[in-house]
């Protein structure tokens, strides 16, 4: 039964990284995903002298794309090579798709590893928290732990909204989160005992997750915190106590100190350059790529796609607009309740609450408060969340010695179900979020009603700055196959070509000549797309009626931003206004949307509408569209 019941967890967690991986394709839909993909596709290596095989170093695997490392680049390349090996296409260019997916394999694959590393991580915390008073215990520990006790917690990983979208996303959340847990996990071996094994995979996967994205470098604290700490504690063994402190004691310990975090040091910097080389070799343009990257996030470079977070508060940001939506609720407040109220006096606890503070307190004061830049840290709220309900479940269970016999086992039934009840709660979110893919792209949706429902002689004005604009030409073959052909059209008609323009809405309270044309093309649209929440709601102050955004602004105690959005976007308020209300002439015909859901037989049970989350949480993989037509 237990192996029945293992079999059944560990399909679903693989279910739940795969199933509807290909999303989207083969439109890259993902902006990073498509940057990465052209740098995949851009990956050569020139050869100087064609006798003697003499490679261009400088240029030989530069992806001319800086913005992440080259690890997964290299990883996602080979992957593709391995399979044109297989299916006979040697010497062929990559394919978009063929990058993205390899890029999406690497994804899934680092979030089931990471399961599995978490998991490990709880074992050797457990011991340590508030009502088990155990040691914690290493020796002989086997790496993958399964039994009954950790199987619900499987299930919580692998049931998390975060990690179901980024193992579906091909960029590199995926990646740096399964090295920071593995970081995390032999820091913590090393409040054990200090082993040269544990630094070199220290090093290692230090080196890996700066190679993946240079940011990442701040997750050295985390072991530097870990030796310290353990040279710290051999100097002060028994045998030594009865020593009087001497300046030579001092010494050997700062020496022990700087020799350890040397090779650290020294070994995460090889493994970085090994793993990622064109950093230092193209480094004039790994230099001029951060300076870009560094400039967007400290908001010293302002750019269109980062204007939702003007007026944004540090922290509370991240509390309301991140947090509630990449764990759900139920997780999100257990999280908070074992970060505060679990132990204080472990240092294994504390240490887990180090890791989580040294990265998130810097990111969350970044200007740009992207999702991706908390997805780290997001794997440790998920063990404070287990860790507690472990402590919870204990607590709870040593009340069973106030009850009689004849009332132990009601005690007991009553105890365990609501544990279960309160796993489920837990994996409902997650199990809802993975509905997203589990039904076609909402744009293949909404292209498939524009095809039957709007004319081709139409003419169309909708927002630009989306990776792909609706309506898409393979969605017009799922609107053929319907009983009658698309509206306006007769069998064995090519694709309907749409007149209309995707236009720069960002620029048109600062730009009197785009003002001007945009007046002309509104003048003669017939139809208005609204692709994305992305202008809208980043723009203005008005209070959109009928949708998930209606209260965006209602009662909102930044009454500054307010009047920032008013002033600094006085026409783009106007005009939303206008559109909303029916003043401007159009009427909202249809709105498409494919919030995370449970179904049964086609009913809708339960639904989490998230499009007041940041937006890059929902722009990606599931926008909400919305398209008015003039009446």
């Amino acid at each position: 039964m237990r192996k029945i019941l293992f079999i059944i967890i560990i399909s679903l967690l693989i279910y739940s990284r795969f199933a509807g991986l290909n999303w989207g394709l083969p439109y890259p839909m993902h902006p990073d995903e498509r940057n990465m993909a052209n740098a995949i596709q851009g990956l050569n290596c020139e050869i100087l002298n064609s006798k003697f095989q003499i490679p261009n170093f400088r240029e030989c695997g530069n992806p001319h794309f800086f913005a992440y490392g080259q690890l997964s680049l290299y990883v996602a390349y080979l992957i593709v090579q391995v399979y044109h090996f297989i299916v006979g296409k040697v010497g062929l260019p990559i394919a978009t798709e063929e990058a993205i997916m390899s890029l999406r394999l690497i994804s899934a694959i680092a979030s089931i590893i990471n399961v599995f590393v978490l998991v490990n991580v709880i074992e050797l915390l457990i011991p340590n928290i508030k009502y088990q008073k155990s040691k914690i215990h290493i020796k002989n520990q086997k790496f993958f732990i399964l039994n009954c006790h950790f199987a619900f917690y499987i299930l919580i990983f692998a049931f998390s909204p975060y990690f179901i979208q980024f193992s579906h996303f091909g960029t590199t959340e995926a990646l740096l989160m399964l090295f920071y847990s593995l970081i995390i996990y032999y820091s913590l071996q090393l409040f054990n005992i200090l082993k040269w094994r544990t630094i070199v995979f220290l090093s290692l996967f230090s080196g890996l997750s700066i190679a993946t994205k240079v940011s990442a470098i701040i997750f050295i604290a985390v072991p530097t915190i870990s030796i310290i700490s353990n040279v710290k504690s051999q100097r002060s063994k028994p045998h030594l106590k009865s020593i009087k402190l001497t300046i030579f004691s001092l010494l050997r310990y700062i020496l022990r100190i700087v020799f350890y975090m040397f090779l650290f040091l020294l070994l995460t910097a090889f493994f970085t350059i090994l793993f990622s080389p064109h950093n230092l070799i193209s480094f004039r343009e790994f230099v001029e790529s951060m300076n870009y990257e560094s400039a967007v996030a400290l908001g010293e470079a302002r750019v269109f796609y980062t204007r939702q977070f003007e007026y944004a508060l540090p922290i509370l940001f991240q509390a309301v607009k991140i947090f509630p939506y990449v764990l759900g609720w139920p997780q999100y407040i257990l999280a908070i309740l074992g970060l505060f109220l679990l132990s204080w006096r472990k240092k294994e606890i504390n240490l887990l609450r180090l890791a989580f503070l040294i990265y998130f307190i810097p990111n969350a004061f970044f200007y740009a408060k992207w999702t991706r830049f908390m997805t780290p840290i997001l794997p440790i709220m998920s063990i404070f969340a287990v860790l507690f309900t472990v402590a919870l479940y204990r607590y709870i269970d040593t009340k069973r010695t106030k009850f009689k016999a004849q009332s132990l086992k009601l005690f007991i039934f009553v105890h365990n179900l609501t544990f279960c009840i309160l796993i489920f709660t837990l994996i409902v979110p997650g199990i809802a979020y993975l509905s997203i893919y589990q039904s076609p792209d909402v744009r293949f949706a909404t292209s498939k009603w524009i095809y039957e429902n709007i004319s081709k002689d139409s003419y169309i004005l909708y927002e630009t700055a989306n990776v792909v604009d609706v309506p898409l030409q393979n969605s017009y073959l799922v609107a053929r196959s319907t009983s009658s052909p698309p509206r306006g059209e007769s069998a064995g008609q090519a694709i309907p070509t749409y007149h209309g323009v995707s236009f720069n809405y960002y620029d048109i309270d600062s730009n009197v000549l785009l003002r001007e044309e945009f007046n002309r093309h509104l003048a003669k649209a017939d139809y208005i797309f609204i692709p994305s929440r992305r202008v809208f709601a980043n723009h203005t102050c008005y209070e959109q009626r009928g949708s998930s955004l209606h209260n965006l602004y209602k009662d909102d105690p930044q009454l500054a931003k307010c009047r920032f959005l008013k002033e600094k976007y006085p026409l783009l308020n106007d005009y939303y206004q206008k559109l909303f209300s029916g003043e401007l002439g159009f009427k909202k015909v249809a709105e498409f949307s494919s919030y995370p859901k449970i179904s049964l037989f086609g009913k809708t049970l339960i639904e989490f509408p998230d499009e007041e989350a940041e937006e890059t949480w929902t722009v990606f993989d599931h926008p909400v569209i919305r398209i008015y037509k003039r009446v």
